[in-house]
């Protein structure tokens, strides 16, 4: 009785942690579009058109089609697609609990795994935010739970068949995450086991590029010919890897610094922890007292499916933190948030599993070792929700950097014109009735700041740095004006921006 009562207990607190992580996303949607990639994204509900960047390539168009079927009735892009986020979230409790069952075999306790999940705060601020990340990460859910279904029948088509369906949809909604399609290889490898394996592995992979191309010629359509869909991918891609991507040639930064970036400050410090210490304590403290029990009773025997399962999990987390370290951007956080679904389900299931083989220990300290477990893990869910929360609502209320750029820059009463980067696209979001252009070389600067002598000069300090990487001289010709700072969780690449007044050589010479 007692068992059955501290069970029902669990479940209904992963109930309500479930209930209060739906309810405080919506209410808490942020009212701000604080990036380039979230202004594509919300005016995509407007128009989609890929060479006006709306979305930016690949198009996404399963996030961009959910969010603007529910922007049919509420008539708000930014909100539409927080809420498609939201729901998809949601959905995804069900693949992460079906996860946790198979490879945990208790029932009861895999609750709790999707009330860790959706209670992690940096994932649950982006599911209040409109970005395909989260809509994405649903997706990877349910992809690795059509996986791990397939392979207990793998002689079921319909089985296969779904899991390839699943995959197409986790690549047209977020197609960076293409390294987990790794998570195919222990399933396709069982069918080259079998009899037919050439027909039946042929099959498989036609099966999976026609889901593929399921969107893919949706976006072709939508571009009007293939060729201009061709050329404007090998143009995306090109910038990508060369220009602004943010990747390991185009942003230069020694290899063991991306490293340190990536995956200390990024995934410790904000993807897996949100920047909390207590989390990271908490979750340090579990996984100390699991490896250290594990050792204590040795290796257990899982099922071959589970095995094959992992390796592959294990496989697709590695292949996609090589992606994240030499292809990606590494300013941005939520690029390494995939990960986070193998560090949960695998220290879930290390807890579990570890726990349940100590419940019928006779020694003391075996005993308080499955308490302390659970302890942990139902701690950790209460401290990441109540810290979430507090999030959630900071969020929604405190007003990103470039806002406030905007804010003191469009109350200035002398013709000026105002250089930025990144953040010239949400000031076009915001309708900025003031002149300002995104500047690439100093060199164009130049033509333009010198053009009209009429005008004051403003630039932010990405332009100044661009121009520093470039070997430009700029001492003595900037004039600090203001300061504009957010929390860097919620904007990791702007939520510091200085203004500054361009000083001419003539003006210099005058003073």
């Amino acid at each position: 009785m007692k068992h059955k009562a501290v069970n029902s207990l669990l479940m209904l607190q992963a109930i309500a942690v479930l209930g209060i992580v739906a309810c405080l996303s919506i209410f808490y949607a942020s009212p701000y579009v604080r990036t380039w990639d979230e202004v594509d994204f919300t005016l995509a509900l407007e128009r989609f058109d890929l060479l006006a960047m709306q979305p930016h390539f690949p198009g996404y168009p399963y996030f961009i089609l959910g969010g603007w079927i529910i922007n049919l009735w509420i008539h708000n892009g930014l909100k539409a697609l927080s809420i498609f986020n939201n729901l998809a979230v949601l959905s995804a409790v069900l693949p992460i609990f079906w996860l946790a069952r198979r490879l945990s075999g208790n029932g009861t306790m895999s609750f709790l795994l999707p009330a860790l999940v959706l209670s992690s705060p940096y994932l649950w601020l982006m599911s209040s935010r409109p970005m395909s990340e989260c809509a994405g990460m649903a997706l990877l859910w349910w992809f690795l739970w059509s996986v791990r279904y397939a392979m207990e029948r793998q002689d079921l088509l319909f089985r296969h068949g779904l899991a390839l369906m699943m995959l197409g949809f986790l690549m047209g909604t977020r197609l960076s995450f293409f390294p987990f399609a790794f998570a195919l290889v222990p399933l396709w490898h069982s069918l080259w086991q079998g009899p037919r394996r050439w027909r039946r592995v042929g099959t498989a992979a036609l099966v999976a590029l026609l889901f593929q191309l399921l969107w893919v010629t949706g976006l072709v359509m939508s571009e009007g010919t293939l060729a201009g869909f061709w050329k404007l991918s090998l143009a995306f891609v090109e910038g990508h890897f060369s220009e602004w991507g943010g990747g390991v040639i185009s942003t230069p930064m020694p290899i063991w610094e991306r490293i340190t970036q990536l995956f200390f400050k990024n995934l410790l410090g904000s993807a897996l922890t949100g920047g909390s210490t207590l989390i990271a304590v908490g979750f340090g403290m579990l996984a100390i007292t699991a490896g250290a029990g594990r050792l204590l009773l040795g290796k257990e025997t899982q099922s071959r499916e589970n095995q094959r399962f992992i390796y592959g999990l294990v496989g697709c987390a590695i292949l996609y933190g090589l992606w994240a370290l030499l292809g990606q951007n590494i300013e941005k956080p939520r690029h390494i948030v995939p990960l986070l679904a193998p560090i949960f389900l695998l220290l879930f299931v290390l807890t579990v599993r570890l726990a349940e083989r100590l419940k019928t220990a006779k020694q003391p300290l075996m005993r308080a070792i499955r308490t302390l477990l659970y302890s942990l893990l139902v701690c950790l869910i209460v401290i990441q929700t109540i810290y979430g929360s507090a999030l959630q609502k900071r969020q929604a209320v405190e007003e990103p950097a470039v806002y406030q750029l905007h804010d003191y820059v469009r109350q200035i009463r002398e013709p000026f014109v105002l250089f930025t980067w990144e953040e010239t696209r949400v000031l076009h979001y915001l309708k900025a009735d003031y002149d300002h252009e995104r500047i690439y070389t100093y060199a164009y600067f130049q033509a333009l700041a010198e053009s009209d002598s009429g005008r004051r000069v403003l630039l932010t300090d990405h332009v100044v740095q661009g121009f520093i990487q470039q070997g430009k001289p700029v001492e003595g010709h900037l004039k600090r004006i203001a300061e504009f700072t957010s929390e860097p969780l919620f904007d990791p690449a702007y939520h510091d921006i200085i203004l500054y007044e361009w000083v001419s050589e003539k003006d210099r010479k005058s003073d």
